[in-house]
């Protein structure tokens, strides 16, 4: 049980917290903050949690500059590995939830008070709540994990969906697993017992930049065609979900791999991913023959559709 202290504590804690994770691009997490700032929402109910660990010093000394001019900002330079970083952020809020913001995607004029809304409005239950930001065209109502797991689909693997309660937080044991590329899967996971999962699509951000020159430089197709469903089949080996939901899930990942071969390996978009590791990828869950002849067939269905909107 909590001491009179603690509840005190709790109580004077704000109600949400933007943990936004970076490897410090000035001309992206500016950019987001101001949009987080310029709301006019009230900085007493919200925080915001900046973790770098990144090289640039022009950011390092920026974000020094800019979190004194805002009390509810926490600023902190870290070490941690790549995409790990998604859990120093969380680590460092303390807000009653902890949400992951894009680092390149400004939030829209009033997310920040419709966030607010939100959660106080869940904060009696504390659903797990994923905000898919108008991916899914509707929002979701779900009573049981592997409901949730089989309508994300691969939308698990989007980091900024993912958010988690403060007290579900601090229930995570300290040697729980984490994935080297995926990280935020052992937070989005955590609760596989609650009786009400929500899918919030509201849209709340936008992307400031539609390229991918320089999102990252992981291994592409092993992290979409081998790491993110090796995440879903633990699920099923550890009995949380059925098998119908990781033949879907699975299916998912599949024509997702495909679209990812046709603009990167066919179209030759530009892209900081390695892409070199394909035919490693493939042959573990995937065929790689049949990878490439359906993202032939992505890429016609896409140039029939762009010849129907001319004509």
């Amino acid at each position: 049980m909590l001491s009179t202290t603690s509840n005190q504590q709790e109580m004077n804690n704000p109600i949400l917290s933007l943990c936004l994770p970076t490897n410090g691009i000035i001309e992206w997490v500016f950019p987001v903050l101001n949009s987080i700032y310029a709301q006019n929402a009230d900085e007493k109910l919200f925080e915001v949690v900046v973790t770098n660990n990144g090289d640039n010093e022009k950011f390092h000394e920026m974000m020094v500059t800019y979190a004194e001019k805002h009390k509810n900002l926490i600023y902190k330079k870290t070490n941690a590995y790549m995409f790990h970083n998604q859990l120093e952020a969380l680590k460092l809020g303390t807000g009653h939830y902890l949400k992951l913001i894009n680092h390149r995607a400004t939030m829209i004029d009033g997310a920040v008070n419709w966030m607010l809304k939100i959660v106080k409005d869940n904060l009696d239950e504390k659903p797990v709540m994923y905000f898919s930001n108008g991916v899914m065209e509707r929002n979701y109502l779900l009573n049981n994990f592997d409901d949730f797991v089989r309508c994300l689909g691969k939308y698990a693997s989007w980091t900024t969906g993912v958010g988690i309660w403060k007290s579900n937080y601090e229930k995570l044991p300290a040697d729980i697993k984490v994935d080297k590329i995926s990280p935020h899967s052992c937070i989005l996971f955590a609760n596989r017992d609650n009786n009400k999962y929500k899918i919030i699509d509201n849209i709340f951000c936008e992307e400031i930049e539609k390229d991918n020159s320089k999102k990252g430089t992981y291994d592409l197709f092993k992290a979409f065609g081998v790491e993110e469903l090796t995440i879903t089949q633990n699920l099923y080996i550890d009995g949380d979900i059925t098998a119908a939901t990781l033949k879907k899930v699975k299916n998912d990942y599949r024509k997702f791999v495909a679209d990812l071969y046709w603009d990167f390996m066919i179209r030759r978009k530009p892209c900081s991913y390695k892409l070199s590791g394909f035919d490693d990828a493939m042959g573990i869950y995937f065929n790689k023959y049949e990878v490439i002849l359906r993202a032939y067939m992505v890429g016609m269905k896409r140039m029939i559709k762009k010849l129907g909107r001319k004509y």
